[in-house]
């Protein structure tokens, strides 16, 4: 118990002047993960304090032996790897660890990058279960005729969300054009522009291929329904009793960047994350179940191709990378994630202003679910 002062911090570790003074070109860094992106480029705000709060804060009181020996490795965590910003740990509803490095904060709107992309498919998921999506056999040309006679409008929604459309992507890091997410941002270009002239080179729904390209296009079938914000909104924020105000980044057009541009708070990013267990829970109803079931669960191969992200995954679900294990798992280019299990109801979210903690963050969520040993680089002394 003597080590109770660990379980929330904030870091003093500051951000040299230099490297903020580099925030206004870089893509990932501790400025743009740490709010950066709400701020300098357009984004639709989503207002807080609507819905349930059923995280709960944390009681030195209510901590097990088991709650303190994970808060004391996540702690390492941050400790070993600098490059983190955030750390947080909820079992069944309530923070057991919490932590920030400067110059991120309890307020500040850390940013997504891919773990958008499953964000998108929890819309999809409600559109479902609503009934304004008849089947996800569908293909997206029935909601988005204006993809009529493209590759991605004669592909299935459920392909989509696997990430099994087949299509040919012409950018690199998974990006369905080269700088696709920086010309969106940038407001150079559109989300539909990104998954024009595309070829398929696979059959849909036999190969399993990382391409922001899919997650756009089950976007683009949102926009019959009032849009990918409006629909995330409507759905799951207004529902989840978030404290601080959410946004979406958006292209010229006004439409969400789907596959990386949402920021939130990281106890809001917890909420995210409890959101998918109750409805996995069955606490939403027996359709939105089976739905976030299917979603964090394995549903296609992944190759695991030289290159190509999420090679640490043996498979993928809906937008949403699950490992050989069966844990859940929300990420985003330079070391952003968020694990999910759903037996346990356990959730782990991080932010970082660059790569390189993956493994020792898994062994850490793997130590909070029980699964298997913790390596012994986080017990010598």
């Amino acid at each position: 118990m003597k080590n109770l002062f660990l379980f929330i911090t904030v870091s003093s570790i500051f951000i040299s002047s230099a490297a903020l003074a580099q925030h206004k070109t870089g893509k990932v860094g501790p400025y743009r993960t740490s709010g950066g992106n709400a701020v300098d480029f357009p984004n639709k705000f989503l207002t807080s304090g609507r819905g349930v709060n059923k995280l709960r804060p944390f009681n030195a009181e209510l901590q097990t032996g088991h709650d303190i020996k994970s808060a004391e490795r996540a702690q390492k965590l941050m400790e070993r790897n600098e490059q983190l910003l955030t750390s947080l740990l909820i079992n069944k509803g309530r923070i057991i660890f919490e932590s920030y490095r400067s110059p991120a904060g309890p307020n500040s709107k850390m940013h997504s990058m891919s773990k958008s992309k499953s964000l998108t498919a929890l819309v999809i998921g409600n559109l479902l279960c609503d009934g304004k999506i008849r089947s996800l056999d569908d293909r997206a040309e029935i909601y988005a005729p204006h993809l009529k006679g493209s590759p991605y409008g004669d592909t299935t929604i459920l392909n989509l969300l696997k990430m099994a459309s087949g299509i040919k992507k012409l950018g690199s890091r998974g990006q369905p054009k080269p700088m696709s997410y920086k010309k969106l941002r940038d407001q150079e270009k559109s989300g539909l522009w990104a998954i024009t002239g595309h070829t398929r080179t696979h059959k849909q729904g036999t190969n399993h291929l990382y391409n922001s390209g899919d997650t756009l296009a089950l976007s683009q079938v949102t926009e019959s329904f009032g849009g990918l914000v409006r629909n995330f909104d409507y759905y799951i924020w207004s529902k989840i009793g978030p404290e601080n105000e959410g946004s979406w980044m958006v292209d010229y057009t006004g439409q969400a960047i789907a596959f990386a541009g949402f920021n939130a708070t990281l106890r809001d990013w917890g909420r995210l994350g409890m959101y998918v267990i109750d409805m996995a829970k069955g606490r939403g109803g027996s359709c939105i179940q089976r739905y976030f079931l299917d979603m964090t669960s394995k549903q296609i191969k992944n190759a695991k191709r030289p290159g190509e992200a999420g090679r640490s995954f043996s498979h993928y679900g809906y937008q949403t990378w699950i490992k050989k294990n069966g844990d859940a798992w929300w990420v985003g280019f330079g070391g952003q994630a968020l694990g999910i299990n759903i037996e346990l109801e356990k959730v782990m979210v991080v932010h970082s202003q660059q790569t390189g903690a993956g493994r020792e963050m898994n062994d850490t969520f793997r130590f909070f679910t029980g699964r298997g040993r913790y390596r012994t680089l986080f017990t010598r002394q």
